[in-house]
């Protein structure tokens, strides 16, 4: 699978990830006005258990299956493709089904006794199917991934997100004379409708591309025979390559839950009070934190993209070809990270004030900004980690990242010099560390090691041009424009200035734009 696919590849996904947020963005405006604080708190409750037993269940599927079948494509054993896609989809359509039916069960118990809240039944028992749809349509996913067809997945992504904001919207306004809670149930039932409709997408298609769908029984070359598995040794793969991957899932919503224990507690300890700790905690995680996710639409793409190309490239034997990917993939991660880190940090405060209306949140932003630089790129090494089939390696990066986070949240939090600004630096430390730790693992696993002068100096001088620019020109339109309209030109500003930079520069190597570089360079005479 050629370099240049995968970057294609992770083009749409991101296309389709900008999309999905915007609609999941967007559609809490009406929502929120139509249920009240109090229907969204109702609507909100049922999420965090859907998504906890979701990753249990089936978040790892999409890599597993996309690196198995790519494997048996690079052998070109093509009834093995069939047989590990059926037999997935069989065990996983078991696994979620068992899992939705015990969410719907216990949804009674859950409100009651973990929630606290009797009314969240209904959201609970709404939301339970979604757990099986949701299950079966990630293998799908993973079976269109492993042949590098990203499109499907990024179509279902779509149809999901639409078909679950309008049921949301929809669900809201006709049971809510009957209660707010039948009005959040109706609601939550949108992830059902969502994930059944993305399933159908994806069902349709494999039924209706016969070279995709439909594999020749016969097609099997010599090597395609000699690799056959049985049953319980492709669970047993798709298992060892996912359940890592499901855990992985699973330590930042525990890190985020004990940040929510501990860093108001340790604030309060630093002589803050007790709502003046909520609300510093507020201004990071529901400002900041925001905020520094944002560049990983395109890096979690990448990441996707990245595993089906390097199992492929690995069952080759072509070691040339991972290290390529790999340095195709980490110049998108420090092209899109870098300037993203850099202009949060340059004007956190009037995004902050622009955004959330709360120039408080620029203090942590400042210090969390580099966190998008280094998310990106434990995302990025996560995804050719998990092509080489180590999926547990990314996984112990982000355990010791997050045990370094939360001891350096603990411990400089509760200085009073340093206060919240101790967490947002333990956040930076913590993904540095894990980035850092997957890489080293790459140099160990596959003999990369990436060249740091052609990785980092363009991008790095570009990044201080925009910088320059960015600051200066707030300061000056802020004087003829106001606060607002000037970081909105700033932010423009900033992003032109890297962009012609970088493509002066040449820059733009693995990027999927049609010759910029070559174009801004004759423009500007440099040869």
């Amino acid at each position: 699978m050629t370099t240049h696919s995968f970057i294609k590849g992770a083009a749409i996904l991101t296309i389709a990830g900008l999309v999905s947020k915007l609609f999941g963005a967007l559609y809490r405006i009406p929502f929120f006005r139509v249920v009240g604080p109090e229907g969204m708190g109702l609507y909100q409750m049922a999420y965090p258990l859907y998504t906890t037993l979701l990753a249990v269940s089936s978040a790892g599927i999409p890599v597993a299956v996309s690196k198995l079948v790519s494997e048996n494509l690079a052998r070109r054993d093509f009834p093995a493709v069939a047989r590990v896609f059926k037999i997935t989809l069989i065990f996983i359509a078991i696994v979620s089904g068992i899992a939705s039916f015990l969410l719907y069960k216990g949804a009674f118990y859950l409100a009651d006794h973990v929630l606290h809240d009797k009314r969240a039944y209904y959201s609970i028992a709404a939301i339970a199917p979604a757990v099986f749809f949701v299950g079966i349509m990630s293998v799908f996913r993973g079976y269109f991934q492993g042949f590098q067809e990203m499109v499907p997945t990024a179509c279902s992504q779509v149809m999901e997100q639409i078909v679950r904001v309008v049921t949301v919207l929809a669900g809201a306004a006709v049971f809510l004379p009957q209660g707010v809670e039948y009005a959040a149930a109706a609601a939550t039932f949108g992830a059902v409708t969502g994930a059944a409709a993305g399933t159908l997408f994806l069902m349709g298609l494999f039924f209706l591309r016969p070279y995709l769908g439909v594999i020749p029984a016969g097609s099997a070359g010599p090597a395609g025979r000699r690799h056959s598995r049985g049953v319980f040794e492709i669970l047993h793969r798709v298992v060892v390559l996912a359940l890592p991957i499901s855990i992985g899932g699973l330590v930042m919503p525990v890190m985020q839950t004990l940040d929510a224990i501990t860093v108001p507690g340790r604030l309060q300890l630093a002589g803050y009070s007790v709502s003046r700790a909520v609300q510093l905690y507020g201004e990071l995680t529901g400002g900041a934190v925001t905020l520094i996710n944002l560049p990983t639409v395109i890096t979690i793409s990448l990441a996707a993209s990245l595993v089906p190309a390097v199992s492929g490239s690995l069952e080759r034997g072509n070691y040339r070809e991972i290290g390529r990917q790999a340095e195709a993939a980490v110049e998108i991660t420090v092209l899109v990270g870098l300037p993203a880190a850099v202009g949060l940090a340059v004007l956190a405060t009037p995004i902050s004030d622009l955004l959330f209306k709360c120039p408080e949140a620029g203090l942590p932003l400042a210090y969390l900004a580099p966190a998008a630089f280094f998310l990106g790129l434990h995302q990025t090494g996560a995804g050719i980690l998990q092509g080489m089939g180590k999926t547990f390696l990314p996984v112990l990066s982000l355990v010791l990242g997050a045990t370094v986070k939360f001891m350096a949240n603990y411990f400089l939090t509760a200085l009073p010099q340093i206060g919240i600004i101790g967490a947002a630096v333990g956040t930076v430390v913590g993904f540095a560390l894990s980035s850092y730790l997957n890489f080293a693992f790459l140099r160990k696993l596959a003999g990369w090691v990436p060249n740091y002068r052609t990785l980092l100096l363009k991008p790095a001088t570009a990044v201080t041009i925009m910088a320059a620019g960015v600051y200066l020109s707030y300061h000056w339109l802020r004087i003829i424009m106001g606060g607002s309209w000037s970081t909105v030109a700033s932010i423009v500003i900033g992003a032109l200035l890297y962009f012609l930079a970088l493509a002066a520069l040449g820059g733009f190597r693995h990027m999927p734009i049609p010759g910029p570089s070559l174009l801004i360079r004759r423009i500007l005479r440099i040869r």
